[in-house]
Parts: structure tokens; sequence; C-alpha cells
């Protein structure tokens, strides 16, 4: 047993220690676990719904005005389009998503320059193990387009053209990683314009320069061009609906996003101003911090400091967002991290600020020697907690269903239902069902058979009473029962309607896709 215990034992450190075995084990692991979170997934309206415009539109001219009032670039949905001349089933838009998911951890696994460690705490991250991989959304590809973006990197020095492709398509995939494609677009110029001050050298030509200008160019306008919304569209507003006045909580909300973005366990309430207000002033400390571990690198503090501005001017001016949104800027932090890798450190900045008065100097040479001693564990921190509200999330939506939606319509298929007249309200809650179904609903909103539903100012807003009323009159019309899908009870009654309770379906994360199903009957036609 000696004799044999030193070999086993040396082959088992050979074998964590080698990177190519570590980096397959890496990536295998992620990839089964989230197929296995995908699969159990139940899908919610922003996933099902834009799957619904791509099956359902009638023409290229008609897919092309419904995701226009998606308020996203036309990149997913070409997708989706694909994807639905193979098969009906939306099972295979989330094979996809998965496929790109596991895509993004390949890049970042084997080319990132972080430990061993950092990987496995960031791979195992909320973002990566579920925002960006369960939920069969846009975002996914926009990480995918960032990580090629950095691994791509170092063709800079002989042609810019890769780049610019790869950032025409990040533009394509959301707004987000829009504004963080011409963050890095406009970090490239700035380079290329201060060659000299940066100590930095590309081989590219003026014609190589100008065409990924034009690549890059028009990347942008197309992607402007579908986020431009209809003029009737109501989408978070619509076009009109901007915040253009100085509002001191907006200011604090927008800027407890860095905090909500890097740290997400110990979140504050947007309703509490106390609590913004110090947790706005701990995110800027994070800005700060972040910021000076970046000092040394000037191209990656540019890069970091531009686009984390952009996002957070666009949060506080249309939208504050949710944790795929906002969390962008964690994504800025890493591709800041990973792009500073391919530059030896320079003291451009260091000697600007060693210019400034003794007292300030002082406190400033102090800061540095603190953050260069605490900048890992600092890092470490941060992934760390991503990795915990990776594995809550996660956990999560294994136990508890993301929409009730599956279930709903599960329930419809069993019990031989999915023929009948169906009728749902609230519309945008009951599209998911329409994607399980995969058939039309009738929508009160809209007063039409539907699927997915376009957020403009034909949707109206109605009363139980009223669907009741629309009910009727398609009975008339119909002469047969009718199943009635509401994400609320139904608490009215009616004099020449039998309104039959069928099932309800509560257990689902997003509140207001949980379900009751009523059985419609005329009591005339029954006598």
């Amino acid at each position: 047993m000696t004799i044999l215990k030193k070999p086993i034992s040396q082959w088992t450190i050979n074998f964590i220690k080698s990177p190519d075995i570590y980096q397959g084990l890496l990536i295998t692991s992620f990839a089964f676990i989230t197929l296995i979170g995908i699969l159990n997934h139940a899908m919610w309206r922003d996933e099902l719904n834009g799957w619904l415009i791509a099956r359902d539109s009638s023409s290229l001219s008609h897919f092309l005005n419904n995701i226009k009032y998606e308020g996203h670039p036309i990149l997913w949905y070409l997708f989706l389009g694909i994807l639905n001349q193979l098969t009906p089933n939306p099972l295979a838009m989330q094979l996809f998503h998965w496929l790109i998911a596991t895509g993004c951890i390949a890049f970042f696994v084997i080319f990132s320059p972080f430990t061993k460690f950092q990987k496995t705490l960031f791979t195992f991250g909320y973002l990566p193990i579920y925002e960006y991989s369960l939920i069969s959304r846009n975002y996914s590809i926009g990480l995918f387009s960032l990580f090629l973006f950095c691994c791509c990197f170092r063709t800079r020095h002989t042609s810019y053209i890769p780049l610019a492709l790869i950032l025409a398509i990040m533009a394509n995939t959301n707004a987000y990683c829009l504004l963080i494609s011409l963050a890095l677009g406009l970090t490239l110029i700035v380079e290329y314009l201060m060659q000299k001050l940066l100590n930095y050298n590309s081989s590219s030509n003026r014609i190589n320069i100008l065409i990924a200008l034009g690549i890059f160019s028009v990347g942008i306008v197309v992607s402007v061009w579908m986020l431009l919304p209809p003029q009737d569209s109501t989408l978070q507003g619509g076009a009109s609906q901007w915040f253009l006045q100085f509002d001191w909580t907006r200011l604090n909300q927008t800027l407890t996003r860095i905090w909500r973005s890097y740290i997400l366990i110990l979140i504050p309430s947007d309703k509490k101003p106390t609590d913004l207000f110090i947790f706005a002033i701990l995110s800027l400390g994070l800005l700060g911090f972040t910021s000076t571990i970046f000092i040394k690198k000037p191209v990656a503090l540019f890069f970091y400091l531009f686009s984390s501005l952009e996002l957070l001017l666009f949060t506080y001016l249309k939208f504050l967002g949710s944790a795929r949104h906002y969390g962008h800027l964690y994504i800025i932090l890493i591709v800041a991290w990973w792009i500073g890798s391919y530059y030896q450190n320079s003291n451009l900045l260091i000697d600007f600020l060693a210019k400034l008065p003794q007292r300030f100097k002082v406190l400033w040479l102090n800061w540095l020697t603190f953050v260069n001693r605490y900048k890992n564990t600092f890092l470490m921190i941060i992934l760390s907690f991503q990795l915990i509200a990776g594995i809550v999330a996660f956990s999560r939506d294994l136990l508890t269903p993301y929409s009730a939606s599956r279930d709903t319509a599960n329930f419809i298929k069993q019990n031989r239902l999915e023929s009948m007249m169906i009728v749902g309200s609230e519309d945008f809650t009951i599209s998911p069902i329409s994607g399980y179904l995969n058939r039309q609903i009738y929508y009160p909103e809209s007063q039409k058979l539907g699927s997915y539903v376009l957020f403009n100012e034909q949707r109206k807003v109605i009363t139980d009473q009223e669907i009741i009323q629309q009910v009727t009159q398609l009975m008339n019309q119909k002469e047969q029962d009718i199943l009635l899908i509401l994400n609320r009870q139904l608490d009215i009654t009616h004099p020449t309607l039998n309104l039959l309770f069928l099932a309800k379906f509560d257990q689902a994360f997003i509140y207001n896709e949980k379900y009751y199903l009523y059985l419609i009957r005329n009591y005339s036609i029954e006598s």
C-alpha cells in the first residue's frame, strides 16, 4: 500500500494542476449543471414573447415591425426566426441559449487571465449560472460577444476588422451591450490616436481602419434603428418618456446599481432614502477603489470609467432595471480586468498625480498602496458574493417554478382542453401559455386572437366585468364553452353564465404569472 500511495497521490496532484484537465472539468461541470437547470426552468413572458414573434409574424416586414416594440436589437430574434423554421417547440430556444452560455464560459475559462479559483467563482456566479444561462434572453449573446472581443483583443496590432465585426454584433444584442460596444470602440480609437503616449504600436493601414470604422458604424446604426420605438409604443413609457429633471432619490437609486451589481447579497430598498444614501456612498467607494486598481492600465481605466458612466447615465435617464440589466456593470469590471492584462504597467497617470500638492500626494500614495495590497482580496470578495447569489438563485429555480405557465399548459393538455376557445387576461402574462400550447389565445385587452403581445396603444387595460362582457359576446357567436385563464382570482358572478372554477397554479417566482382557470358555460344554452 505504501508503495502505491505516493504515485497515486502524485498523479492526483498532477491531475488537479493540469490546466487542460481543469478547464475541461470546469466547462463540463457548468454545461451539465446548467443543462439540468434549463430543462427544469419554466419560461416566462420575456422569454417566450420573442419566440412567439418569430413564430407568428406573417412576413419579414411584419417581423421587423414587431421587434421594434420589444426594446431590443435584432440579433436574438434572427436566431429565433431560424430556429422556428426547424421546430415550433420552444425547447429549441432553450437548448440554443444553453450552448451560447456554455460557449461564454469556455471562452472565459480557457482565455481569461484570472486564477483557477477566480474562474471557478465567476463560472458559478449569479449572472453566468442563472441569469444568463437559465433564462433564455439576448443577454447571453451579449456576454458571448464581450468575451470573444477580449479573446481577440491582440488582433488590433495587425488589423481592426475582427474587433469591428465583434463590436457590430455586440451592438445588436441588447441596449446595454450597445453602450458597452460604443465604449470599447471609443477605447480603441483613443488608444490608436495616443499611440506614442501609451507606448502602443499598430501596423494597421488606413484602409483597414476605414473598413473597421465602417463595419462598426453600420452595426451601431442598425442597432439604434431597431431600438427606436414606434410612435404608438408604450413600453417603458415609449420614446418620449425620459427622466430629464434632477432628483436626489433617483440619483441615489442609480448609484446603488453599482453595489447591487457587484455585491448582490445586501440590497438597499429603492423606497428608503436613508438606505439609498448610505449605499450610494458605498457604491462610489466601489467605483473609486476599482478605478484605482486600473490606474497603471490607462486604456483599461478609460474603458471602465466611460462604460460604467454610460450605463449609469442610461439608468438614471431611462430605466432603473433589474439584476440582468445593471449586472452589466459587474461584467464591465471583468472585461476591464481582462483587457488590462494585455498591458504592462504604465506610470502615465501616476506621474501626473505626482504633481499634486504634497499633502494630497501623501494621501494619494497611501491610498494607492492600500488598493494594491487588497485588490485581489477585493476581487475575491465580489466573486464570492456572486457565487452565493448564484447558488441561491439556481437552487430557487429548481424548487420553485419561475412561472406557472408551463404547469398551466400541461394541465390544459392533460385534461384535453387545448381545443377549446381560450380567453386569457392579463394578455402579456398569458403569452407564455400560448407558447407552451403552440396556439393562439383570445386577449380581451386587444379584443382579438393572438400569441405575442405588443405594448402599444391598441392595448387597453380592462376590468373583470369587461372581460365577462367579451366572453358573453364570444359565447353568443361561437355557441361553445370557453376556458378562461386569469392571473388573478375572479370575484364576480353573472346571471346567465356558469363560472366553474377548475384549478389554480400559484407556485411561481414571477408574482403575476400565477394562474386561475375557469370553465364558462351559458345557462341558456345548457337549458
